[in-house]
């Protein structure tokens, strides 16, 4: 799928909002617990004060929603974002969650982290 596809079936479902703040990343480690234990590539993306986990598929779609997560009680978020890639951090109910971020990812670090 297009890039411009997703983005309009992100907006369709509110899980995007018109700032259009998403990244396409890979986790660092496993994120367990009661959206059990998973591993490789996902999109995170924002609407208002949540941010979304989804699966993502290599032709760009995204599958099962992983987690729904309030951003104003996000703890200890750290990102970085840079012209090789990213990382991105943040504990949130009592899990830590780590992703590597693709080389384009500013805009969604900046959110997080200005």
């Amino acid at each position: 799928m297009k890039e411009e596809q997703i983005l309009n079936c992100l907006k369709k479902e509110t899980l995007l909002d018109e700032k259009t703040i998403y990244t396409y990343a890979s986790l660092r480690s496993a994120i367990g617990g009661a959206i059990g234990s998973i591993n490789g590539l996902v999109l995170l993306s924002i609407n208002g004060n949540i941010l979304y986990i989804h699966q993502a598929n290599i032709d760009n779609s995204y599958g099962e929603r992983l987690a729904k997560i309030y951003i104003s009680d996000m703890k200890n978020i750290q990102g970085k974002a840079g012209m090789f890639g990213g990382k991105f951090s943040f504990n949130y109910d009592g899990k830590e969650y780590k992703f590597k971020l693709p080389a384009k990812a500013e805009k969604f670090v900046d959110f997080f982290v200005m």
